[in-house]
């Protein structure tokens, strides 16, 4: 039999969760309107929305989550989220993951692109059967991490990325006949960054406890450079 699996937040990347998980299990869409009833019978809730509704959507359906419901969030941020879970749900097994791509870097296929794995509270052989799933059927590269690794790596890897992108996008920079390779890259990158949620970018940016020093310490070199071409 097929397990139930909840996707609580039917958004953009919820609905590109769905479809690569809908031949191993019956997906059950959790959107803002949906009874809470429906939640009752899944084996599996996968909770992804952004940080900033992740305590009240917790809230609203910890009454109507089954004893032995595992656990599972998607946020880009694990420190914080985690704990939220744990406070809501200390006696269920917990998984933070973190897919390190979306429907735009996932279009052509999943397979070999990275999935961080945080392991709260899940038991050994459940956790082992969720790795081998990852692997085995949906062919994803697994990298297992504490949450503070988690955060300290993201901060670099996408609190930097999404903070070059959204400059860029806002910038709105265009294609031109003379463009180099590496002006191609950048114009990639406004192409991969172009359709992620202002939600996003901010719970990357505000959720992340090592991106603010990522962040200004960027903002100081690029004032810095200034200064050196002011220099005579």
């Amino acid at each position: 039999m097929k397990k139930k699996i909840a996707i609580v937040g039917y958004g953009q990347f919820g609905r590109f969760m769905a479809k690569h998980l809908r031949p191993y299990g019956t997906i059950i869409p959790v959107k803002r309107d949906t009874d809470p009833e429906k939640v009752r019978s899944c084996d599996i809730v996968i909770f992804s929305v952004s940080f900033d509704g992740l305590e009240s959507v917790c809230e609203r359906l910890k009454p109507f989550i089954a004893p032995q419901a595992a656990i599972v969030d998607v946020t880009s941020v694990k420190q914080k989220p985690l704990r939220i879970l744990q406070k809501h749900f200390p006696a269920h097994a917990i998984l933070g993951t973190h897919p390190i791509f979306g429907p735009q870097s996932g279009k052509n296929g999943i397979a070999g692109l990275p999935i961080v794995l945080c392991n709260v509270s899940f038991p050994k052989n459940k956790y082992a059967a969720v790795k081998k799933f990852l692997k085995n059927e949906l062919q994803l590269h697994v990298i297992e991490q504490t949450p503070k690794e988690h955060d300290y790596e993201m901060a670099h890897v996408q609190g930097l990325t999404h903070l070059i992108g959204r400059a860029i996008k806002r910038l709105d920079i265009q294609d031109f006949k003379t463009h180099t390779k590496s002006y191609e890259q950048l114009l990639e990158l406004k192409k991969l960054l172009q359709d992620d949620t202002w939600e996003l970018f901010k719970t990357i940016q505000d959720t992340n406890p090592e991106a603010k020093k990522v962040r200004k310490r960027f903002q100081k070199e690029i004032l810095q450079i200034e200064k050196d071409l002011e220099k005579k």
